[in-house]
């Protein structure tokens, strides 16, 4: 039997009820690839390793002018809501650098 403690660090497919309010945090499909950082009673933490975002403040909080600022990348942890959660596929064993054919297309950021 699998326990929900076995997919975390580990990559996962989840499917998903609705994509609907979560594109702009890269989940605009209905089942993606991504990594398990963690659950609690709310839902499942899954990380984008590739989350963009446009700084417009500088470290000392003063802003950014709009012609200087530049988008960067960041890892985001995210909590998607059990309520969202079709399913979710873990792959138990696979190894963890072992890649899919079908990640390349659904990946949430990028693993590859």
């Amino acid at each position: 039997s699998v326990n929900i403690n076995e997919a975390v660090g580990r990559k996962v497919m989840i499917l998903f009820h609705s994509s609907k309010g979560l594109e702009s945090l890269g989940i605009d499909d209905l089942s993606k690839y991504c990594r398990v950082v963690g659950y609690d009673n709310v839902g499942l933490w899954i990380e984008n390793p590739n989350y963009a975002e446009t700084p417009i403040r500088y470290e000392d909080g003063s802003p950014i002018p709009p012609d200087q600022r530049e988008r960067k990348s960041y890892v985001a942890h995210i909590l998607i809501p059990w309520g969202n959660v079709r399913s979710i596929v873990f792959f138990p064993g696979r190894e963890s650098a072992e890649e899919l054919e079908s990640e390349e297309v659904r990946p949430i950021g990028s693993y590859l």
